[in-house]
C-alpha cells in the first residue's frame, strides 16, 4: 500500500530497524510476563483451554461442546463463550444464531476476534480454545510493539509501554477471552500509524478495531472530525471512509438477523454518572447487589477509592478539551463522554467497568504524557494533530486559564505509580 507522501518527513531513515531496536526489549519482558500469566491461568483449570472462556449453561449451545469443554452446570457464564460459539460460525451460516447466543446481532457485531479465532485454528474446532488464547497473547505483543511507537513519536520513554500492557483492557480481556485486546491494540497501532504519518494503514487500521469492538468507533471518527475541523478533507476522508466496512457489515447483519446491533445494547447507557453511583450505592450496602459479583479486592473502600478516580478523570476529559484543542484532548473528550453515561449493567463489579474504560485511561495518559510540561520537542513536528482547531469545530467559547491543572497532578500520581512498577 502506498506511503503518504505528506507526512513522509516524519520517519527517519531505518525507522523500522529503530522501533525494533527499541521494542524487543519491552516486548520480551510482557512476553515472559503473558506466558506466566496464562501458565497459572491454564493451571487453575488442570491445563483445559476451555476454563477461561467461562462457558455456562443460559442458553443451550451444546452442539458447540465435545468430551473435554469445561462449563458450569449452574452458572450463566461470561462474554467470552460468545465468540467461542461465533468462532464456529464466524460467516453467519447457522440458521438459528439466536439459539446460541443471548443477543445475536450485538454479539456478531464484534466479528473479528471470533474470526481470527477461527483462522488461528484453521476452522478446527478442537483447536479453537487454544486459538482464543492465543490470538489474545499475539494481541498484546502487536500492542506493546504499537505503544512503544507511538511513545517514540510522542517523546515518552519506551517502558511506559508495559502500563499498556498490564492495563485492565489487555489482562483482563486475555483472562477471559474477550475482544478488548485485539480492539485495544488495533487502536494503539492505528494511533502510532497516524502520528507517523500513514494515516491510509491507520484509517484501515482503525476501522479493523470497530469490527472488534464497536466503541471503537470514536478513535477514527474523532480524528476524522479533527481534520475535518482543520479543514484537511484529504486526512478526514482516510479516517472515515473506512468506516463504511464496519457499517456494511453492521448493515449485513441487519438483513441476516432482522436487528442492527445497536438496537440490541441499549441497558449499557444511563442517565450521566448513572453507572459509578450505583457501583458506590452496592459498595455501602445502599442498594440491592443482584447486578454485582463478589468484589475482587474484598474491601469496598478500595474499590471506592477506583471508582470515584474513574468518575474523575471522566469530569478531566470532558474540561480538559476547553484548554488545549489538539487531537488527543479531543478523543480524552470523546471517551470521557461515552464512559460518562455507561449504565449500571456496565459497572457490574471491577473487572467489567476496568475493561470497558480501558480507552478512557490509554486516553487519559497520552494527554498526561502531553502536557505542556512534558512536551518534548517531537510535539512540534506533529503539528498536523497538535495545532488547536478552530472554536466552530469543537466548542464556541474557550477557557485560556488552565482549570484543570491541579486535578490533573493529582490523577496522574496513579499513573506514574503504574510507571514505577
Amino acid at each position: 500500500m502506498p506511503r503518504d507522501e505528506s507526512n513522509a518527513s516524519v520517519d527517519a531513515p531505518g525507522g523500522r530497524r529503530t522501533l525494533l531496536a527499541e521494542a524487543w526489549l519491552p516486548a520480551t519482558v510482557v512476553a515472559i510476563l503473558y506466558a506466566l500469566i496464562a501458565y497459572f491461568l491454564l493451571q487453575a483449570f488442570n491445563f483445559n483451554p476451555t476454563g477461561p472462556i467461562h462457558i455456562g449453561t443460559f442458553m443451550p449451545a451444546d452442539r458447540f461442546w465435545n468430551a473435554s469443554t469445561r462449563f458450569d452446570p449452574n452458572g450463566i457464564g461470561y462474554d467470552g463463550q460468545w465468540y467461542f460459539y461465533i468462532a464456529h460460525d464466524p460467516l453467519l451460516w447457522a440458521p438459528d444464531p439466536e439459539a446460541f447466543l443471548d443477543l445475536p446481532a450485538y454479539r456478531y457485531a464484534r466479528i473479528l476476534y471470533p474470526t481470527l479465532v477461527w483462522i488461528g485454528a484453521l476452522g478446527q474446532p478442537g483447536v479453537l480454545p487454544w486459538s482464543m488464547l492465543g490470538v489474545n497473547l499475539l494481541a498484546v505483543l502487536v500492542g506493546t510493539i504499537g505503544a512503544v511507537d507511538l511513545l517514540r513519536t510522542l517523546g515518552g520513554n519506551r517502558w511506559l509501554s508495559l502500563a499498556f500492557a498490564l492495563s485492565p483492557a489487555m489482562l483482563l480481556g486475555t483472562l477471559a477471552a474477550l475482544t478488548e485486546p485485539t480492539a485495544t491494540a488495533l487502536i494503539v497501532v492505528g494511533l502510532a500509524l497516524a502520528f507517523r504519518g500513514r494515516h491510509t494503514l491507520a484509517g484501515l487500521c482503525l476501522a479493523l478495531a470497530v469490527l472488534a469492538r464497536e466503541p471503537s468507533l470514536l478513535v477514527p471518527l474523532g480524528l476524522g472530525v479533527y481534520a475535518a475541523g482543520r479543514c484537511d478533507w484529504r486526512r478526514a476522508r482516510q479516517y472515515l471512509l473506512p468506516l463504511l466496512l464496519p457499517i456494511g457489515w453492521h448493515l449485513l447483519i441487519w438483513v441476516r438477523l432482522g436487528s442492527l446491533p445497536p438496537a440490541q445494547n441499549g441497558n449499557n447507557f444511563d442517565l450521566p454518572f448513572g453507572g459509578p453511583i450505583h457501583r458506590l450505592a452496592v459498595l455501602w450496602g445502599w442498594s440491592h447487589a443482584s447486578l454485582a459479583s463478589p468484589l475482587p479486592t474484598q474491601t469496598a473502600l478500595a474499590e471506592t477509592a477506583i471508582v470515584l478516580t474513574s468518575a474523575a478523570i471522566m469530569v478531566l476529559g470532558l474540561t480538559r478539551v476547553l484548554q488545549r484543542r489538539d487531537v488527543l484532548a479531543w478523543l480524552f473528550f470523546l471517551h470521557a463522554a461515552l464512559a460518562l453515561c455507561t449504565s449500571p449493567a456496565i459497572w457490574t463489579d471491577l473487572y467489567s467497568y476496568g475493561r470497558t474504560l480501558g480507552m478512557l485511561y490509554l486516553c487519559f495518559g497520552l494527554v498526561v504524557l502531553t502536557g505542556p510540561e512534558r512536551r518534548s520537542p517531537s510535539w512540534e513536528r506533529l503539528d498536523e494533530w497538535t495545532r488547536d482547531v478552530p472554536d466552530w469545530a469543537i466548542f464556541k467559547s474557550r477557557i485560556d486559564v488552565a482549570v484543570t491543572l491541579c486535578l490533573g497532578r493529582a490523577l496522574s500520581t496513579l499513573k506514574r505509580q503504574e510507571h514505577h512498577t
